[in-house]
């Protein structure tokens, strides 16, 4: 029997544990030191487990072969049921088992939101709940984006990156790309997001795509979309990209052209994702509500559907990065937030379904407060960060006032282990926040530590009123539609 690892799966491995994941079913695993140890023989080539099994008779001397035979076959055989790998007799046989992406079939990745899975083989606890632990005591750099240009194509009336530094745009040249990802992939890095700015304004985005993947990381792509040449799409295939993700405001092409403030902006984004769509490219919709399109979502999410891709919602908003809270002017009100969120609950089944299946936070309170305590906010400083076109390294993309270091200066490596504001970011836990911790909104809350800072001014731990007042609203409403038996 042969064997090999699918195209759309990545592998990571440490001396304490292994992590594979797959693009295409969203599906991930860690494994102990066994695990990890069998999944480091698994690549992409076509290999055979006869072999295999010799090879790991010389690391596990005084175990019998029938006996290792029987195991890797069936870790294999478990991880060819979830497309994690794919198992066959010929390599003709492997190359077709090997999904690709498309809109083809009925749930594609893009329209689906339940990415549960299940297995025979024991792996450590749900990814989420390991990572939240394990990266605390071993901080493993994970995913980075990667600010590639600095111009932008549009002057978004909400965008928290402010329109000074997109005036005065560069590109960050090619060669120091390839040199900073070749040190992201040496540190065990796995995921790039490529942004700007607008990603597709670096005339040599495409050769970074194919960069990324000669050194086996999962690519995103953030864009507005609007400079996507038909040209390119050939390599955007090649590439194999996990999803481009880019924003359409409204269906409404005033109100879209509005917010960018860029003429026919709304027509070429829209040309775009259907563009992508029907050469089977994995595109992603992001609508942010804000006082211009608040009547209007609905029908962004409608259109999104009808192309089997997903829409995603955020009516928070959050101020520049340079501290300025103008562009918070477009924020919805609290009676506004009010009025979308009954909409939402009442006609959104996806968001429905997440509240009915969502675990309460304080249920895991309940269960052992002292481990809560513990846990990280967020990923900043734990397992990614961002880089920017002048080489300052930020905790997150929002964040560009609290720079960790600069890649020109010192290698990504130091930046990671050894900046003193990234050993500070480690520090923050849940009992960073003491206010919150037995607030009666706490299942509800969208704290965000780059939104308390940009807000107030340079300060992570002042948590502004409006992010409350919105908590304290879901949770009202949330309850009112239980008793009502709308929400189970």
């Amino acid at each position: 029997m042969k064997f090999k690892q699918s195209k759309n799966t990545f592998i990571r491995t440490t001396e304490r544990y292994g992590y594979i994941t797959n693009q295409l079913t969203r599906h991930d695993r860690t494994y102990n030191e066994t695990g990890a140890e069998f999944l480091k023989h698994i690549s992409r080539e076509a290999q055979d487990v006869e072999a295999i099994v010799d090879s790991l008779l010389r690391i596990y001397k005084n175990v019998d072969r029938e006996e290792l035979f029987c195991d890797f076959t069936e870790f294999i055989t478990d991880l060819a049921e979830d497309h994690f790998v794919v198992i066959g007799e010929t390599e003709k046989e492997l190359d077709e088992k090997d999904q690709s992406f498309t809109y083809a079939i009925d749930n594609p990745k893009t329209l689906a939101s339940d990415f549960s899975q299940k297995t025979k083989k024991k792996g450590l606890e749900n990814t989420q709940d390991f990572f939240l632990e394990e990266v605390q005591g071993h901080p493993l750099i994970s995913n980075i984006q990667f600010e590639l240009s600095s111009r932008c194509n549009e002057r978004c009336i909400h965008c928290y990156i402010p329109n000074s530094k997109k005036n005065k745009g560069s590109d960050m040249p090619l060669e120091k790309v390839k040199s900073i990802l070749d040190e992201f992939a040496t540190m065990g890095g796995l995921h790039v997001t490529l942004s700007g700015g607008e990603a597709f304004l670096h005339k040599d985005l495409i050769e970074i795509c194919r960069y990324c993947r000669e050194k086996d990381l999962k690519i995103s792509i953030l864009s507005n979309l609007i400079s996507l040449r038909e040209d390119q799409i050939p390599a955007l295939k090649e590439v194999n990209l996990s999803l481009i993700q880019t924003s359409l405001y409204s269906m409404n092409p005033g109100i879209h052209d509005y917010i960018t403030t860029v003429k026919g902006s709304h027509a070429k984004t829209k040309a775009a994702i259907e563009l992508l769509v029907k050469n089977d490219i994995p595109v992603q919709i992001s609508c942010p509500i804000m006082k211009a399109n608040r009547k209007g979502y609905a029908d962004v999410l409608e259109y999104a559907k009808n192309l089997k891709i997903k829409a995603q919602t955020d009516y928070i908003m959050m101020a520049q990065a340079n501290f300025c809270t103008d562009n918070l002017a477009n924020r919805i009100s609290i009676e506004e937030t009010e009025e979308l969120l009954r909409d939402i609950i009442e006609h959104d089944i996806n968001y429905k379904k997440m509240l009915e299946e969502k675990p309460p936070v304080s249920d895991f309170i309940a269960l052992d407060f002292e481990r809560y305590k513990k846990q990280r906010v967020c990923g900043v400083g734990y397992d990614n960060c961002c880089i920017t076109v002048n080489g300052d390294v930020y905790p997150c993309a929002g964040w560009q006032s609290y720079v960790l270091g600069n890649v020109y200066n010192q290698s990504l490596k130091e930046i990671w282990e050894e900046s003193p504001k990234v050993k500070e970011l480690r520090k923050i836990t849940q009992a960073s926040f003491p206010q919150c911790l037995k607030c009666e909104d706490r299942d509800f809350c969208a704290r965000c530590l780059v939104r308390n800072y940009n807000e107030s001014g340079g300060d992570m731990f002042k948590i502004n009123e409006h992010f409350c007042k919105v908590a304290s609203l879901n949770k009202k409403l949330v309850e009112e539609y239980v008793a009502k038996g709308f929400i189970k």
